[in-house]
């Protein structure tokens, strides 16, 4: 019973400041008092402001870095993607232009993989994927690459015909031409054309069959250069190979039908 006069008084307390702010808050001296305290607490709830902005700001970069390293990763899968596309379809093109080679009859073909190139001039030698016999020949879709020089393991070691000890029969479409080609390390000369048939700066030489190692009729090299030699009856001849195996990534290998063909194991995948 004694707390409840006590409770009272703090009631009656709590009346008369409540009473005191409505009447400061008619009066115009209570006005600019609460003014006054709007403003302090204005100034008291900055820093909270200003804490949660920092927050957002902080939260907002964390979201913008996420989303642009999400973005990245996703930049590099579709550029990776578009690359084994392109690859892809380099590789079908390859292909393709590979079968009008192999209709070539006599000899069995397969497509192989090239795993490397040497830089040497005067050796001028490929790496490919496969199991092959010695002096297999190597043809790319524009033209003559070269020999299999040796075999083993599934590699097989292309000699080609820029090669310094290379040698083409070859032949002028349509023409009695009969003449070497031999490799010169960056170059071709065209060894034994007589003056009354040199051929024309552009012409393209073929296999003639001649020996019986080329199958006839692939293309071998362009005509860039032919000069008179004073005292002779050659020509001095010059000569590119049309065959680009320098950026062929799949060649054509050609077995002659003779050669035991059991012997050869099927290519790796």
């Amino acid at each position: 019973m004694m707390g409840q006069p006590k409770y009272a008084h703090y009631m009656l307390i709590v009346a008369a400041v409540v009473a005191g702010f409505f009447v400061l808050e008619r009066l115009p001296l209570g006005q600019q008092i609460s003014l006054s305290l709007g403003q302090v607490l204005v100034w008291v709830q900055a820093p909270v402001r200003w804490v949660d902005d920092v927050s957002l700001w902080f939260r907002r970069t964390s979201e913008v870095q996420a989303e642009l390293v999400q973005a990245r990763q996703g930049l590099v899968e579709s550029s990776s993607l578009t690359q084994q596309n392109q690859s892809l379809r380099e590789e079908n093109r390859a292909l393709r232009a590979l079968l009008h080679i192999t209709d070539i009859q006599g000899y069995q073909w397969r497509a192989v993989q090239v795993l490397g190139r040497s830089p040497e001039k005067k050796s001028r030698h490929l790496i490919v994927h496969t199991q092959a016999h010695e002096d297999d020949v190597v043809v790319a879709s524009t033209g003559l690459v070269g020999l299999v020089n040796q075999s083993r393991n599934g590699i097989a070691v292309v000699r080609t015909i820029l090669d310094g000890s290379q040698a083409v029969p070859v032949t002028l479409h349509n023409t009695q031409l009969a003449a070497l080609v031999r490799g010169q390390g960056s170059e071709l000369s065209v060894d034994f054309i007589p003056l009354n048939q040199a051929p024309n700066i552009g012409d393209v030489l073929q296999t003639s069959g001649a020996g019986g190692v080329f199958p006839p009729g692939i293309s071998v090299a362009k005509v860039t250069r032919v000069d008179e030699v004073p005292g002779r009856i050659f020509a001095h001849v010059e000569a590119v190979p049309t065959a680009h195996w320098q950026r062929e990534s799949w060649l054509a290998i050609a077995t002659h039908a003779a050669a035991s063909v059991s012997s050869i194991p099927q290519t790796m995948p």
